[in-house]
């Protein structure tokens, strides 16, 4: 019997206790669920899958604890009917649907807009919000749905004056959310702990700090351009999509990406794969998005270095590296600074940094 089933992109969280038939979008919740069952579930961690987060060689099905496992994109997980207390999982098919992508697209957005909900759009200056911003206007919304847009004053990493440029193309109302480098030093513990898994960059905090932004203006219904890349691309690798929806969801604000909804996966999954999004710059250039958008090339947003050692000194990194029979981490790059500095905070979130000393 099918008890639930992960998205192809793995946008929908789901994670499992085998031994003990209980499951739950988080790792926290199935801890609590097996405690709540009478159980004593394990906070051993698993030194091989944290090796992978590490290595950037995740292994599919594994978190951070040995007992907890997570369903792979585009699996579902069985309860088997003989063995009500055993879990387990299985390749579930993706649906292929071949569709007109704007007209998808527009309906996903019309319910939405529908939901009776307050919504508001994650406008930066990149193609797929702008794509979205444009079918909005086509439904007459935009200036009904306001514009969200991060400013951090970083250089190479401030969304501000190309989103605050697309919402005066398309006169759209526009809150500017302002956010240095303090602020998300400050939001990386709260954002470990929601994703409980190891970051390899800060750009997950920005998503924290808009979602929180937004829950504070009393928006209910977030919609954003993510999942347009994964999908082109058939990344299945699930390391930003699921951590986006839970920090949506810590703050009760419900995240609505078209380009991950059902129909229109169906349909992109019926093209080839298409890393360069011709498909939806054709589209922008219809609707009349800027040059830059239609023809330019892809820019890629990583959030720059940030000083974390406020969070985590290096002779405390170092002595969990040597509990993890790791070698001592040599912190040469940002990427190798900001992975140990989270995997601390997973660990210290879920009660396992002690049992890892």
């Amino acid at each position: 019997m099918i008890v639930g089933t992960r998205d192809p992109f793995g946008f929908e969280r789901l994670h499992y206790h085998p031994a003990s038939g209980v499951y739950a979008p988080s790792i926290a919740g199935v801890l609590a669920a097996v405690r709540q069952a009478g159980g004593q579930p394990s906070d051993e961690i698993d030194r091989c899958a944290i090796a992978g987060y590490l290595s950037d060689a995740r292994r599919p099905g594994r978190t951070v604890l040995r007992e907890v496992r997570a369903v792979p994109t585009g699996h579902a997980l069985l309860r088997q009917p003989s063995r009500p207390n055993r879990l387990t999982v299985q390749a579930a098919p993706m649906h292929v649907q071949p569709a007109d992508l704007p007209t998808v697209l527009r309906a996903s957005l019309q319910r939405a807009l529908d939901g009776g909900k307050r919504v508001a759009l994650a406008l930066s200056g990149g193609l797929d919000s702008a794509l979205l911003l444009a079918l909005l206007r086509d439904l007459g919304a935009h200036r009904d749905v306001v514009c969200y847009i991060l400013a951090t004053g970083m250089p190479d990493y401030c969304e501000r004056e190309p989103a605050l440029s697309l919402a005066a193309r398309f006169d759209a109302h526009v809150k500017i959310v302002h956010a240095s480098e303090a602020d998300f030093v400050a939001a990386l513990r709260r954002t470990v702990v929601t994703v409980e898994e190891p970051l390899f960059n800060l750009h997950p905090v920005a998503k924290r700090l808009l979602a929180e932004a937004m829950a504070a203006d009393g928006i209910q219904t977030a919609v954003t351009g993510d999942g347009a890349d994964q999908v082109m691309r058939r990344d299945r690798s699930a390391n930003y999509l699921p951590l986006c929806r839970a920090l949506f969801d810590a703050v009760s604000v419900d995240l609505h990406p078209p380009f991950l909804d059902a129909a229109v996966v169906a349909h992109l999954a019926s093209l080839p794969p298409d890393p360069d999004k011709q498909c939806l710059r054709d589209i922008g250039r219809r609707l009349a998005l800027p040059d830059r958008l239609v023809s330019g090339p892809k820019q890629g947003r990583l959030a720059p270095p940030m000083d974390l050692s406020g969070l985590a000194d290096r002779d405390c990194l170092n002595a969990m590296a040597r509990a993890l029979g790791m070698p001592t981490p040599s912190f040469d790059t940002d990427r190798d600074k900001v992975l140990w500095t989270t995997l601390h905070l997973v660990l210290d979130g879920l009660g396992a940094a002690q049992s890892s000393e």
